[in-house]
């Protein structure tokens, strides 16, 4: 009897331990709901195998990887918060990296190896904002500012944190003094690409560091644009297709040896090449799966794609389980498991037809880049990005280009005569270049969809199943195949449909401000701030947009110094009627741009309310000392001016929570409840989101805090 699912015991283990970081993830936030499922889910599946006495190994798996993601997840995240430290003046020195500082240089520098002035060291990179500086990789900087710890996971995990290790930030930054030091090996080889590829490759130099290295810092935004839009920016990520490079001609000059010895001599440049490329979790994916091949080959004599993918993605998990939130992590492994189950089922059909060999070989081409469009189109669907209408199509004539391109620039590393290399290879970078920045042009090369993060699991099972690895019979398949698409579709519809308006509002707290969204029952809602952080309103809209709204209001304090582009968006996504001046201060600018949108710009008078279900009223004190804003039972008082605190905490507003533009220590000694950029003892408050983003719902005669 042939059994139901052909699974294997590496998959199970990268799953479940991916449920565990996810359970972890979860509880962060205060979510217990999820971790009781998972043990309630286990517990039925441990007592279901030893009933049937068969599959106890799977379950075991399954029970100790859950807990090993979960318990890494734990450790990882204590070891990455440990010594927190919350605006506090430190004098700093340490070690410039190049993060940033090849390409694209800003005024972000991010230095390693921080000492204070007591000699005490701070763990992992600090990200110091430090204008109208001109410091270059490997300096030794002295500096003074405000240091605060960077969290790794807040409203989502920031992947680019996670993987450079950044652990703190330094604002409002002096420099005391900077001399040359030296860089590190792999800042010195990533120099080195950089230098060659501008010298020698004068059109796409910044591609070509791109692909050597994984780091688009150098390349300009027409041109990732340009790529996005014609679906080959994975191009531009360093992951297995370069690997696959690279392991191709080891294996060419290895071929006669044993191997063991093939392995040792290609994984060893290989991982010196991700020590280069910073270990990102594509690469690391690559490898891993090489080394699984081998490991294979020698013990097995076969090799099973899927084998080695679950293991490499249960060992990169346990090397850091934030990756998993990566976009490449998850790009790169959904890729690999489209093309080991859809593709592998496609090209066994093809073997079984009489087609002549090139085409066939050209089908199998056109397969494996159809089967990873349609294995990652919900992931990118679920994170909010567009999908490349013409992927398929420019990947066809892309990825053998950019592969000789890359052998190419790889060889035109070599001193003397080999660096001539890299202008054959920018003269293939210029083709790519070129049917990339026509399809770019077609104004329906994109489109945009959302849909749960749901849909990726459904793909997963649905591929899966196409695999081969399901024996659903013919009446099994008729029922499968149907409920997949359908919840497909669902995920996609429910992802459209706007939640219904209640009594609730949203903090969007940072170390620079607040932005306070207040949202009443009948669709009115209010969106104050000084609109001078784009993220903080981003976030703040983006969590508006996604309620039925039938009257928006935008009520601006120091409106000198609001970001028009900030303004522009809130004014994009949401359907404004009125905005509020709440000051005397002007800015031209933005009344311009609130005026040519076809909404209202009234100047509130001092101390006076407006609004219906959401009021809002300002209180002065000579100018403006705070904006209070009240739905339902719910009541805010955001103070604007950090020397007014003291006089609105004497009027004793009666308001449920108080928050401060900037600073706290004023409120946090008021007696007051108080939501404040660093949330250290809330109930349910793990650490996920001690900078910002609250969510205050009117529950009955309950007001329920999360951090969402």
């Amino acid at each position: 009897m042939k059994r139901l699912i052909n699974v294997r015991v590496s998959l199970i283990a990268a799953v479940t331990t991916a449920l565990g970081i996810f359970a972890f993830y979860e509880l962060l936030f205060g979510e217990f709901w999820f971790g009781a499922v998972a043990a309630v889910l286990l517990v039925a599946l441990l007592t279901f195998c030893l009933v049937k006495r068969r599959g106890v190994r799977f379950a075991v798996v399954a029970l100790v990887c859950l807990l090993l993601g979960f318990g890494r997840s734990w450790l990882y995240y204590g070891v990455h918060t440990a010594d927190e430290l919350f605006e506090k003046p430190l004098t700093l020195s340490g070690r410039v990296t190049d993060v940033g500082r090849n390409g694209s240089e800003n005024s972000v520098y991010y230095v390693d190896g921080c000492t204070d002035s007591d000699g005490n060291r701070l763990r992992g990179c600090v990200r110091v904002f430090l204008y109208g500086a001109d410091l270059s990789a490997g300096d030794v900087v002295t500096f003074y500012g405000e240091v605060s710890s960077v969290y790794p996971v807040k409203a989502e995990v920031n992947s680019f944190e996670v993987r450079h290790n950044v652990r703190y930030e330094v604002r409002n930054v002096s420099l005391v003094s900077s001399t040359q030091g030296k860089l590190r090996l792999d800042e010195r080889i990533r120099k080195y690409i950089y230098e060659v590829t501008q010298d020698y490759m004068p059109n796409n130099g910044g591609l070509m560091y791109a692909l050597l290295t994984g780091d688009r810092s150098a390349v300009s935004d027409s041109d990732d644009w340009a790529f996005t839009r014609a679906g080959v920016v994975h191009l531009l990520a360093v992951s297995g297709l370069h690997v696959g490079f690279i392991s191709s001609l080891l294996a060419l000059a290895l071929r006669k040896l044993k191997p063991w010895l093939q392995c040792c001599l290609t994984v060893i440049p290989l991982l010196f090449y991700a020590y280069v490329c910073a270990f990102t979790p594509s690469v690391t994916r690559a490898i891993l799966m090489l080394v699984c091949s081998y490991a294979a080959k020698m013990l097995f004599s076969r090799y099973d794609m899927l084998t080695s993918m679950s293991w490499a993605a249960f060992i990169t998990l346990m090397i850091c389980p934030f990756y998993m939130f990566d976009a490449g992590f998850q790009l790169s492994f959904m890729s690999v498991f489209g093309i080991a189950t859809l593709h592998a089922a496609l090209c066994r059909r093809l073997r079984r037809k009489k087609l002549n060999g090139h085409l066939r070989r050209f089908v199998e081409t056109l397969s494996v880049s159809a089967c990873c469009i349609f294995a990652t189109v919900f992931v990118l669907a679920s994170q909010g990005k567009e999908i490349a209408l013409f992927g398929v199509i420019v990947n066809i004539v892309a990825v053998p280009v950019v592969s000789i391109a890359f052998v190419l620039g790889l060889l035109g590393l070599l001193p003397w005569v080999f660096h001539w290399l890299a202008y054959l290879s920018d003269i293939l970078l210029q083709f790519v270049m070129s049917i990339a920045s026509g399809v770019a042009k077609i104004g329906f090369a994109t489109v945009f969809f959302k849909a749960l993060s749901l849909s990726v699991i459904v793909v997963a099972a649905l591929m899966f199943a196409l695999g081969g690895f399901v024996n659903l019979g013919k009446l099994g398949k008729k029922i499968f195949y149907p409920i997949c698409c359908f919840l497909l579709v669902l995920t996609v519809v429910i992802a459209y449909i706007p939640k219904r308006a209640s009594n609730r509002a949203y903090v969007v707290q940072t170390q620079n401000g607040v932005v306070l969204s207040v949202l009443g029952k009948s669709g009115e809602a209010a969106l104050v701030s000084d609109f001078a952080n784009y993220s903080a309103v981003y976030d703040a809209v983006c969590h508006l947009e996604s309620f039925l709204t039938k009257d928006v209001t935008l009520y601006v304090f120091h409106v000198s110094q609001a970001d028009v582009d900030a303004v522009e968006l809130a004014l994009e996504k949401l359907e404004v009627k009125t905005a509020f001046l709440l000051d005397a201060q002007t800015n031209d600018a933005v009344t311009t741009l609130i005026s040519s949108r076809g909404a209202e710009v009234v100047r509130q008078y001092p101390n006076s309310k407006v609004g219906k279900d959401v009021c809002v009223r300002t209180l002065y004190d000579a100018t403006l000392a705070a904006v209070c804003v009240s739905v339902g039972d719910m009541n805010f008082c955001l103070v604007t001016d950090e020397s007014k605190t003291s006089s609105v905490v004497k009027m004793g507003l009666g308001a449920e929570f108080y928050l401060l533009q900037k600073g706290n220590e004023t409120l946090e000694n008021s007696g007051f409840a108080t939501l404040t950029p660093y949330q250290s003892e809330l109930n349910h408050n793990l650490g996920a989101n001690k900078y910002g983003n609250f969510t205050i719902k009117q529950k009955g005669d309950k007001i329920k805090i999360s951090y969402r």
